[in-house]
């Protein structure tokens, strides 16, 4: 026969001692903890396969629960009773109510949670993102400030119109919408746009910021897009038997023109613009004659040094008397730079290209294309070794090479940047003479 329900009565339970326990009927019961003050349970077998195999594993038989249904007086006798008969009611149809709880909170949090991700997603536009979390990852990664600058060019710029847009909503429509007016007319610009768009997304699809296809993949519009155009691989060279034409033509510019300066200087140390524009006075030695250029402007991303000519002595000179800090009767602190417009800024990245290509003879070369003259003429016009040669250029060595030259190996590249430098100025012929190293001439006569 049945337990009767409902035996307890509000004046049993305000009476109750501390410690007491009282049933209710049908599995609910009252511990008192304290005067008309105490906590609801309610006790059943389990049904859920689960738990019951879980109880055996452990080596217990009893299928018992206990499960909690809040505090009196907050939690009054008629409300145990209905919290007690819900219960009941999911015993009736095979459900364990304490395993019901769990699956509705588990539910409650996943909505919470989900709630909470999609209001994230909705402010997390597609320029924060881009500003906040992509290019502060991406961007200390670049030694050279012009592919910084065109990096952040392509999100504030060139994909404007996606800023304001929550970035989990961009599609593959939104990504076409700023690559096709471009992407004939402007191919080099809008191929690394999406290149760049790509690793955007890709980076917040690895962080839980995006969820799908990445939008800006090449699969998403190769038949959409005709292929991009290939940039070319090299640098057009001024030819090496017009070297010293050149370098005498930008010397007939120099006096009204800190850009051809600066030209010579980077064609007599074969470095590249970037390493130039930005060299400051703290990285020259006057007294040992060297520029030591720190890895965090290099490209490889170690120190370089590189051996200062008797011509680039005499560069280093002319820049200091045209720097704005002498001309304000004072001399250019050890971090500004040395060659610097009238602001105290470096030259513009266009300024020594843009130079080269105001010259009609040579409006086609490129001011990094005389790395590319200097290394014809040191690979094939002298005996320098090939490592000496790769070192000046600060081109990655391979690993024999690099225990080989333990160090950059400045004066020993010395002679062939004095040679370079007397070719340049057309004192010794670019072409049709073998230059030996320093050495190399007494150990063939001895």
């Amino acid at each position: 026969m049945p337990k009767p329900l409902h035996r307890l009565t509000a004046k049993q339970i305000d009476a109750c001692a501390p410690g007491t326990a009282l049933s209710d009927g049908g599995g609910l019961l009252y511990r008192a903890s304290g005067k008309a003050a105490g906590k609801w349970s309610f006790k059943f077998v389990s049904p859920d396969r689960a738990f019951r195999a879980e109880q055996a594993a452990k080596g217990r038989a009893s299928a018992q629960r206990a499960m909690g249904l809040g505090s009196y007086p907050a939690v009054s006798l008629a409300a145990a009773r209905d919290r007690a008969a819900a219960a009941r009611d999911l015993l009736a149809r095979g459900i364990d109510p304490i395993e019901e709880d769990r699956r509705a909170a588990t539910e409650a949090r996943q909505r919470a949670e989900d709630e909470t991700r999609a209001a994230s997603e909705r402010a997390m536009t597609f320029g924060r993102y881009a500003d906040e979390h992509f290019l502060p990852n991406v961007l200390p990664g670049f030694s050279n400030p012009a592919h910084i600058q065109q990096w952040q060019a392509t999100f504030r710029t060139h994909a404007a119109t996606l800023r304001d847009k929550p970035l989990a909503g961009i599609g593959r429509e939104d990504i076409l919408s700023i690559l096709k007016p471009i992407w004939t007319a402007k191919p080099v610009t809008a191929s690394r746009s999406r290149q760049r768009i790509e690793r955007l997304f890709a980076h917040a699809i690895q962080n839980g910021h995006f969820r799908g296809d990445n939008p800006a993949s090449w699969r998403q519009f190769d038949a959409t897009l005709p292929p991009p155009r290939q940039a070319p691989r090299h640098h057009p060279a001024v030819p090496l038997d017009q070297i010293p034409t050149f370098v005498a033509t930008i010397r007939a510019k120099q006096g009204e023109s800190l850009a051809a300066l600066m030209v010579e200087w980077i064609t007599l140390a074969a470095c590249r613009t970037g390493e130039a524009r930005f060299a400051t006075w703290d990285e020259i030695d006057a007294d040992k004659a060297v520029w030591s250029i720190p890895a965090a402007r290099m490209k490889m991303r170690r120190d370089h040094v590189v051996p200062i000519t008797g011509r680039m002595t005499e560069i280093l000179a002319e820049a200091k008397r045209r720097h704005p800090a002498t001309l304000r009767g004072e001399a250019p602190s050890p971090g500004e730079f040395v060659f610097a417009n009238d602001r105290g800024r470096p030259l513009s990245e266009m300024a020594a290209l843009m130079l080269v290509r105001r010259i009609e003879a040579f409006k086609t070369c490129t001011v990094h294309g005389l790395r590319g003259s200097f290394k014809t003429w040191a690979a094939t016009e002298t005996e320098f070794p090939r490592e000496l040669i790769e070192e000046q250029l600060a081109h990655q060595l391979g690993a024999v090479e690099r225990a080989y030259m333990r160090g950059s190996a400045h004066e020993r590249r010395r002679p062939m940047m004095e040679a370079w430098a007397a070719v340049c100025a057309g004192e010794a012929p670019a072409t049709g003479a073998t230059i030996l190293p320093f050495g190399r001439g007494r150990e063939a006569s001895a």
